[in-house]
């Protein structure tokens, strides 16, 4: 029996897509190893279709016995917290590897010292490979989406009348943390500006709690746009495969987005490093500012003009 590894990874749902790079990379470097995910229910979705993984653990569930149980040899903590090395430390793992900070050592007896030059934060998880000595393929994420999911997107495109070829364009306007917020009606602005310019079709995205919020923004734009269905995050992640870009604030489902293979054109309040959180490449775009005084027609044009190079490279 293989090793049993212990990647813990609890904070959100693009934090653990973040992480399945990682996950190909341990498994085919040690393809007889069982890998184990600690993180919280809302990522389940994530996780659950997921080859590479022989379990998850959700902390809901007061996991320790069961982790115990695995019998874990390697322990990879993301979380530099103390409940996170509180599993780490206790999961039975003979090394157990965090990034250094105050504290660490408590838990962890591995500790390399993060990089200031890994630039997008997949560089950041795999960096943990180099003191098992282990290689990595890239930070391509993955996420496994089911015939019924893609049906479902194809369903709600084919009703709402978005034939094939034609330059679609999901928006995640929200946030939880009202810093990354730009106003709503701005993106509504942006979805009649891609009408206008090229044809596009834009479909706004909600998640629980969002649905009101949304609805506000797409009243205020002066053209007819769609909003999407009650999906859970495969078929999200269906609609976005199908998408030509995806564009809105740094969240989940910008992440799910890159999963897919879609660009991204993200606004950015300052807080928030684009070179940390977009991919690398001419596909991924952003702007950044103070959200409560970014200009509407700078963000405006940086975006038609990313569309515009997209359509060029399709062509």
């Amino acid at each position: 029996m293989g090793p049993g590894i212990l990647i813990i990874v609890y904070k959100g749902i693009g934090d653990v897509l973040l992480t399945t790079p990682l996950l190909r990379a341990l498994k085919k470097s040690m393809p007889d190893s069982r890998l184990y995910f600690l993180t919280r229910r809302p990522s389940r979705r994530i996780l659950e279709n997921n080859p590479r993984l022989s379990g998850v653990f959700y902390r809901e569930d007061k996991p320790l016995a069961a982790i115990r149980a695995a019998g874990i040899d390697i322990s990879l903590d993301f979380m530099r917290s103390a409940s996170s090395g509180l599993y780490a430390l206790f999961s039975g793992a003979k090394k157990r590897l965090a990034f250094d900070a105050p504290g660490a050592w408590l838990f962890h007896n591995v500790r390399p010292v993060k990089r200031q030059d890994n630039a997008y934060t997949v560089f950041d998880r795999l960096q943990l490979l180099e003191p098992l000595g282990l290689p990595h393929d890239g930070p391509e994420m993955e996420l496994a989406i089911g015939p019924e999911n893609a049906a479902r997107a194809e369903a709600f495109l084919a009703g709402a009348g978005v034939k094939p070829g034609e330059f679609l364009i999901t928006f995640d306007i929200t946030s939880p943390r009202e810093h990354r917020r730009w106003a709503p009606e701005n993106f509504a602005g942006l979805a009649d500006a891609a009408a206008e310019s090229c044809g596009a079709r834009s479909v706004f995205l909600w998640g629980p709690g969002e649905l009101d919020y949304v609805k506000a923004a797409m009243a205020a734009a002066k053209k007819p746009h769609l909003l999407c269905p009650d999906f859970d995050l495969l078929d999200l992640a269906a609609l976005q495969k199908r998408a030509s870009l995806h564009a809105g604030t740094s969240s989940a489902p910008m992440h799910l987005a890159v999963s897919q293979g879609a660009p991204t054109f993200t606004v950015y309040a300052p807080q928030n490093s684009p070179a940390s959180w977009t991919p690398p490449g001419p596909r991924h775009a952003w702007a950044q500012g103070d959200l409560a005084s970014l200009p509407f027609e700078t963000v405006r044009d940086r975006f038609l003009a990313h569309i515009t190079k997209l359509q060029e490279a399709a062509r």
